[in-house]
């Protein structure tokens, strides 16, 4: 059995370096041989929908893979970091408002090369979502120095202006965005995406969506990258807009499940999506989201949504 004040030190320590973590105020709850409980506590930067006040999947995707990814220490026999391949998240419903979500994860299966690790992300009475990824074993590559596991990072606080909550509704403001084609609006009224730095980037039918660079969303203070959460949140943040830009109805989109594969690092610059709908019935629509930074060629991530249209 390994010791479980040190795991818990070294897992803390690890949470503790990544800025966004920071940002959001994740903590460790528990830390013991391959189980890792995280809290993610309910404030209104996370906000998705502005109208009901419940937190957008972008931050329990940010929490699961960071679960994941922190919980892999606790079940490799040595302090190692393992980037993540791949993430796929089930919503199950929506988390209350006003209350924080715990993320417990776990390891199936570890192999030479592959960790494979499950997820749950739960309130006091409720599943929030479950998830699986697969994590990549760097080996000696993966344990960092102590400079870099010390090294923190300022982030400076996120405040609302008049702006970024609107009293009007999202369907007032999407109503009103498809009749100016101004979506400024409409995305500054969502907490998340404010928070994170999502702007539209050409026309709103096109698809295509940036993530402005800024400290907050580092997951990786070595390269350093983008929280690979960060990551997922955007480009199923694109998705939902890009459905409220294109699809016809008033109904807000709701997240079903998500998947994402990592290709390579998301280095700490701005990046870019685009969405494309490649499927619709009359109550469920299918998104593919390709993400890159400096040549569209060279994508970093690809990412497929599917979002409930009733």
């Amino acid at each position: 059995m390994r010791d479980e004040s040190i795991l818990l030190g070294q897992v803390e320590g690890f949470i503790s370096v990544l800025a966004q973590c920071q940002a959001l105020g994740i903590t460790v709850a528990s830390a013991r041989e391959n189980e890792l409980i995280l809290e993610l506590p309910y404030t209104e930067k996370i906000i998705g929908n502005p109208d009901t006040g419940v937190i957008h999947g972008g931050a329990i995707t940010t929490l699961m893979d960071t679960a994941a990814g922190a919980g892999v220490l606790c079940a490799l026999p040595e302090f190692e970091l393992c980037p993540t391949l791949d993430l796929r998240v089930d919503y199950m419903r929506s988390a209350r408002p006003d209350q924080p979500v715990y993320a417990r994860a776990s390891c199936y299966r570890v192999t030479k090369n592959i960790v494979f690790m499950r997820c749950e992300a739960y309130q006091v009475d409720r599943t929030v979502a479950h998830c699986v990824a697969t994590f990549m074993r760097m080996g000696a590559k993966g344990i960092p120095s102590l400079e870099h596991m010390t090294k923190g990072t300022q982030i400076p606080e996120f405040t609302f202006n008049e702006n970024t909550r609107s009293q009007v509704s999202l369907k007032d403001l999407r109503a009103s965005a498809l009749a100016t084609k101004d979506f400024e609006p409409l995305i500054s009224a969502i907490p998340y995406a404010s928070y994170i730095g999502v702007e539209l980037d050409g026309e709103p039918a096109a698809g295509f969506y940036k993530l402005n660079r800024q400290p907050s969303n580092i997951g990786n203070p070595i390269l350093p990258a983008i929280h690979g959460g960060v990551l997922g949140g955007f480009m199923e943040m694109a998705s939902m807009l890009h459905l409220l830009a294109t699809q016809p109805g008033g109904v807000i989109p709701r997240i079903i499940d998500f998947s994402i594969d990592y290709l390579r690092a998301g280095l700490d610059r701005d990046t870019f999506v685009h969405c494309e709908v490649t499927c619709q019935g009359g109550r469920v629509a299918n998104v593919e989201v390709h993400a890159w930074q400096q040549r569209r060629e060279k994508p970093i991530a690809l990412a497929r949504a599917h979002f409930l249209l009733e």
